[in-house]
């Protein structure tokens, strides 16, 4: 308790921080079109951008390997919460990790780091800057083994990263192809990606239910991945990606646990047994939204309600059409706009099949 009370009083006051911390590299938001064994498409999101970014940096090969297995042993390549420092449970994660108050893939104290305010400190790309900014301090780093890089950046109690030099390497290998003069550097003062709306760190909407914004943290982890006509499952995309409704019965699947499982089909997933009928100005993030041509009776498209940015503009989450990727948009209208709130079925039987 007296640690929760502490982290609070470090990262309060800059909780909702704009995330403007200048980084010297920026890193990339687009799906990474690899496939590793073991690994999500979020985990590997962060892996190129640990490679990206030390690119764009210009650090040597042996640092790099040192940031990719520092991140796989400190949290298995994954942007952490943690419940003690509650802040960052507001903010996009990929999990919750529990040793003591560090957040992040580089799993950073916030009591010790925490001046930059949460919204930074949750911004997987200002850890990996950070973790190269730490190595550049290193004089002899250059006649160093990368994992012991990697234990003089993190400082933990006992030298671990050895253990994920093959894991490095083979993601290494399969992003060393970027060209660093094509990488976009973020200008100092501007937000790094994982700030604002879109990527991982993102700021979660508010006012939802505990169900919707488990929806939301579902879909959400697989922005960037391409529309795929009829892509998606319970388990994932499919072909490579996901069409609007293949998201949807993902992202539902996921958040119930495997106890409400949708049909790939926008109309059917309306008209769900599971689905209740919510007047537009009553909408939740985490609620589906089925977009309906005039003069047609079944709905085409369908897109998970986000919430509103600070403009007050309505935002969805979703697979919007081929040739994009899943991605968080303003809203449009023109189309007959149906919002329905979903409940999970206490028999797992409910909305089982197909």
């Amino acid at each position: 308790m007296l640690l929760i009370v502490f982290v609070a009083v470090i990262v309060g006051a800059t909780s909702m921080s704009s995330c403007a911390t200048a980084v010297s590299g920026s890193g990339l938001q687009s799906a990474t079109r690899v496939q590793v064994d073991g690994l999500t498409e979020a985990q590997l999101q962060l892996a190129r951008n640990g490679v990206a970014i030390g690119k764009q940096r210009g650090e040597p090969e042996a640092v790099i390997l040192a940031e990719l297995a520092a991140q796989a042993t400190e949290s298995t390549l994954r942007n952490l919460a943690n419940p003690a420092v509650p802040d960052s449970l507001n903010y996009s994660n990929d999990g919750l990790g529990y040793d003591g108050d560090s957040v992040g893939p580089h799993q950073l104290r916030a009591s010790v780091w925490g001046s930059v305010g949460i919204a930074t400190l949750m911004n997987p790309t200002y850890q990996i800057n950070w973790f190269y900014d730490q190595a550049d301090r290193i004089p002899a780093r250059d006649r160093m083994a990368p994992a012991d890089v990697a234990q003089a950046v993190e400082v933990a109690k006992v030298n671990a990263y050895a253990g994920q030099m093959d894991l490095a390497r083979n993601l290494y290998a399969k992003f060393a192809n970027l060209d660093p003069a094509s990488l976009s550097t973020a200008q100092a003062g501007q937000p790094a990606i994982g700030c604002g709306l879109n990527g991982a760190g993102m700021l979660l909407p508010g006012a939802s239910s505990d169900f919707g914004s488990a929806i939301i943290a579902a879909a959400q982890k697989w922005i960037g991945t391409p529309y795929v006509w009829g892509g998606g499952d319970q388990n994932g995309p499919t072909d490579g990606g996901f069409d609007c409704s293949g998201l949807t019965l993902y992202a539902l699947y996921q958040a119930s646990g495997g106890r409400l499982r949708l049909p790939h089909f926008t109309q059917a997933q309306q008209d769900h047994p599971a689905a209740q009928v919510v007047p537009f100005d009553q909408r939740q993030p985490g609620d589906l939204i089925f977009f309906t041509s005039s003069g047609e009776s079944s709905s085409h498209h369908v897109a998970i309600y986000y919430g509103r940015n600070d403009q007050g503009q309505d935002l969805v989450l979703h697979a919007p059409q081929s040739g994009q990727t899943v991605t968080i948009a303003p809203l449009w209208h023109g189309d007959r706009l149906d919002v329905r709130r979903y409940s999970i079925p206490a028999d797992s039987g409910v909305g089982s099949h197909d």
